[in-house]
């Protein structure tokens, strides 16, 4: 099946706009165009789609542009395309994803470390409801963190 830009923007959440430019700095190829002409409508395929939304995904979960366009320059992997080194491409972008997923354990640790203050934080403010105002007003700690500091 052919899609739009449209229709792609919709099935991937990435806009019409965004896919232009991903196209014009090399992140994505550019597609087929109706009726083979320059300025014809771009149609998009089933295999262009996947490749859009792992992009995509890449991008949401914090890549920079520079990897992903890195990862994609080679094209995609053609079964038996003489032409690509395919196990060079292959390290290539296992080198790529390493580093990313590197970058995101240490993006999910800090969020841990946010996660485990706010949950403090809520226990405190939790803890005042039931005080009475004057005590409310002395910002005492939970109980637990009065024991440990």
């Amino acid at each position: 099946m052919l899609y739009s830009i449209s229709e792609v923007a919709r099935l991937t959440g990435v806009s019409a706009f965004t896919l232009r430019y991903y196209e014009k700095i090399g992140l994505l190829p550019s597609p087929p165009r109706q009726n083979g002409k320059k300025d014809g409508i771009r149609r998009y395929n089933d295999e262009d789609l996947r490749f859009i939304r792992f992009v995509h995904g890449l991008k949401h979960t914090g890549m920079n542009l520079e990897d992903i366009a890195t990862f994609s320059e080679d094209g995609r992997l053609t079964p038996g395309n003489p032409e690509q080194d395919k196990n060079a491409i292959l390290r290539k972008r296992i080198e790529i994803l390493d580093r990313h997923m590197e970058q995101l354990e240490r993006q999910m640790e800090h969020l841990r470390a946010v996660q485990a203050a706010s949950q403090e934080k809520k226990e405190f403010y939790s803890s005042m409801l039931d005080m009475p105002e004057e005590k409310g007003r002395e910002s005492q700690p939970p109980e637990r963190l009065k024991e440990n500091g």
